[in-house]
């Protein structure tokens, strides 16, 4: 367990260790990504790692790098790929969690359709998928180049159904990796990310926070089963807690955990959470600090 003891007496101090946090990751972040990209003739990269553990950003930032070295990169959704849901799931605690987990959540035969044309240079039709609506929404065409390096992001590009269509790849698997005790306060590493993903669905996937413990359980288990397991055949592994994300997360998930009904089965679980986030000490942390381009602008906006 890593432990950190915060002493932050003013708005500048925060900004200043806001910063410092933000620096650090950063350059964990692009010795990563130079060390993937040292290879030349890389043209495929799976970029994996549990639910909220930053892989937009670091998509992102392969993006920027992958620009610099005189490539394209084109970075492909493993999400895009998931099969059409049933109308009228959305928020329904009354029914079994709906699966975005596992390998049967995806449509594998048209990946490989599309992998397969990607490898042989021929147009492909890159699908779309609305998690509001549960359904693919729509298509567009791309013509690969000789130039392009794909960037293959999602928790499930790290399933050995998922790589053994991509031909050579490099990976890169993203996640908190340790549970913290954060001014004196103790979280489990998985309790970062549902916090996360509580505050992340709500603002763009249209998640009742009850509905996020409602699927938690199940994201769990196939993390045991499917993520975890596989993350060891990967080639770079990178942190991305940041260690004063809680005193930000205690601002937006409070009001969250609060809107789960006192009869349900989570609350429990969300007075749990509410417990260790009031339990923090009161520090002058600014959401509205956070640059623009940090990994956790990814659950907050």
């Amino acid at each position: 367990m890593k432990q950190y003891n915060l002493q932050i007496h003013t708005s500048a101090e925060a900004e200043r260790f806001m910063t410092e946090c933000e620096t650090d990751f950063r350059t964990r972040l692009d010795s990563v990504v130079s060390a993937v990209l040292a290879d030349d003739g890389l043209r495929t990269i799976a970029l994996s790692g549990p639910t909220c553990s930053g892989k937009t950003t670091t998509a992102d930032r392969l993006i920027e790098q992958i620009g610099a070295s005189g490539h394209h990169a084109v970075v492909i959704s493993v999400d895009d790929f998931f099969l059409d849901r049933r109308k009228g799931d959305r928020n329904r605690v009354d029914l079994a969690p709906p699966d975005y987990d596992s390998v049967e959540a995806i449509d594998l035969d048209y990946l490989d359709v599309f992998l397969r044309r990607l490898r042989d240079r021929e147009s492909v039709l890159v699908p779309k998928y609305d998690f509001t609506a549960t359904r693919r929404v729509g298509y567009h065409e791309y013509l690969p180049d000789p130039l392009d390096i794909y960037v293959i992001e999602g928790i499930q590009a790290v399933y050995p159904e998922v790589t053994a269509r991509l031909g050579e790849y490099r990976s890169i698997f993203i996640s908190v990796t340790d549970d913290a005790e954060v001014n004196g306060v103790s979280f489990d590493r998985h309790e970062v990310r549902l916090l996360r993903r509580i505050v992340r669905d709500y603002n763009f996937r249209g998640a009742t926070p009850e509905f996020s413990f409602h699927l938690w359980d199940g994201v769990r288990r196939n993390e045991e089963k499917n993520i975890f397991p596989n993350a060891g055949n990967c080639d770079f592994y990178l942190n991305s807690f940041l260690p004063y994300e809680l005193f930000v997360l205690r601002e937006y998930a409070l009001p969250l955990l609060a809107q789960v009904p006192a009869e349900s089965v989570h609350r429990p679980s969300a007075d749990r959470l509410t417990e260790k986030l009031t339990a923090l000490p009161e520090l002058p942390f600014d959401g509205r600090r956070i640059p623009q381009n940090s990994v956790f602008r990814e659950f907050i906006g």
